[in-house]
């Protein structure tokens, strides 16, 4: 149960992040991704019932193995490009897709969380101006404000692949600008 409070979530500024994250929920079910089953709120909080899953997430994964196998690999991004395939059914781009937001169920398969910042995708409207996300998964696309569609998730499954086989992303910096001219240089 993600449990919110309803001050903080003021304060940040993030209701209209949590009434998209259960709207999106609502639109969806899936094997691949962290379902929503409940939502209630009491006088203090807000409260959103989520399948339970106690395998951890892709990187603390990744902080303990540092490295996995090409099979294992391609395992993981078979589970996440299946939770994209059906987001992208529903015209809906994560726009997060990070080891974060990865997170395992009892029988090792990944499954997709995480839908605070996604969004329903019109073609042909232009989204140039949403640039959210986190900057070494993001497309080049979204990294330069220009329009983008469902290709910019697959991009950081890309990302998350080369991660999982040599341990690093493969664009390094230590801050937004650096990522962005080390993703446009390659």
């Amino acid at each position: 149960m993600k449990e919110m409070l309803k001050a903080r979530v003021m304060h940040k500024k993030s209701i209209q992040s949590v009434m998209n994250e259960l709207k999106l929920l609502s639109m969806i079910n899936s094997k691949f991704i962290v379902n929503a089953h409940y939502a209630f709120q009491d006088s203090e909080n807000l409260y959103l019932v989520m399948d339970l899953l106690l395998g951890g997430d892709l990187r603390f994964h990744l902080a303990r193995q540092r490295k996995f196998s090409q099979q294992q690999t391609r395992f993981f991004c078979a589970c996440l490009i299946h939770a994209l395939e059906t987001v992208h059914g529903h015209n809906i781009i994560h726009r997060d897709i990070k080891p974060e937001n990865l997170v395992f169920d009892e029988s090792g398969y990944l499954k997709l969380t995480d839908f605070g910042i996604a969004r329903e995708w019109v073609p042909n409207t232009d989204n140039s101006n949403e640039t959210s996300g986190t900057p070494g998964y993001m497309a080049p696309e979204v990294m330069c404000k220009n329009n983008h569609d469902i290709a910019a998730d697959y991009f950081a499954v890309g990302v998350i692949a080369w991660e999982c086989m040599f341990g690093r992303r493969p664009y390094q910096g230590k801050t937004r600008k650096e990522i962005r001219d080390a993703i446009l240089a390659k």
